[in-house]
């Protein structure tokens, strides 16, 4: 069986990306996976959460998780954030807290966030990805308001050179778990 490491920073969505698994493990017999919840903050890099397939990072604060594994990597709301700005990205501050379910524009067909179109997904965040590192692929944006009143364009989702997707929203949450589904899909056929 494949094991998904998911690192939890203070997430109170965890459990949700567990029941996630589970359902994939129902659909999927055959490409299940177990999933094990780390606390982020006591493994400072993620070799040290041992052998693993699959690397998910989840919502929350707290320090990021050094990068030292190659394996596929899914980075969830605060976890995508840091990752853009890692990589070179900009983040910013909306004018209000972004909760509840929203719309993104997924700006063309791709094997893991599905077709071209608006997805609803839930969201839970303030800080926002504005500028994409120069090395990732934007996959959805969607508009907001900024600290200062101005409409921007908001990163909903971007993978990087190594396969790797980062994504704003929280598809853990039921309203786009198929962007769960087609990520363990797609790590199977690495």
């Amino acid at each position: 069986m494949r094991k998904a490491v998911i690192f939890n920073y203070n997430s109170l969505f965890a459990k949700d990306i567990v029941k996630t698994i589970k359902n994939y493990n129902l659909l999927n017999p055959e490409r299940a996976l177990q999933a094990e919840i780390l606390e982020a903050g006591k493994y400072p890099i993620e070799s040290m959460a041992g052998q693993s397939d699959v690397i998910l990072h989840s919502g929350g604060d707290g320090k990021p998780v050094e990068e030292d594994i190659s394996v596929p990597k899914l980075y969830i709301c605060h976890s995508h954030q840091w990752k853009a700005k890692i990589e070179g990205g900009t983040i910013s501050r909306l004018k209000s807290y972004r909760k509840g379910i929203h719309l993104i524009n997924v700006l063309e067909d791709d094997d893991i966030m599905g077709k071209k179109g608006e997805i609803p997904i839930m969201q839970y965040h303030i800080l926002a990805v504005t500028h994409s590192p120069a090395r990732s692929k934007v996959l959805a944006l969607s508009r907001a308001i900024d600290e200062h009143g101005k409409e921007i364009q908001v990163i909903e989702a971007l993978r990087y050179p190594d396969g790797s997707l980062s994504i704003q929203g929280h598809a853990e949450e039921g309203t786009a778990s198929h962007i769960f589904y087609n990520f363990f899909n797609y790590t199977q056929a690495l």
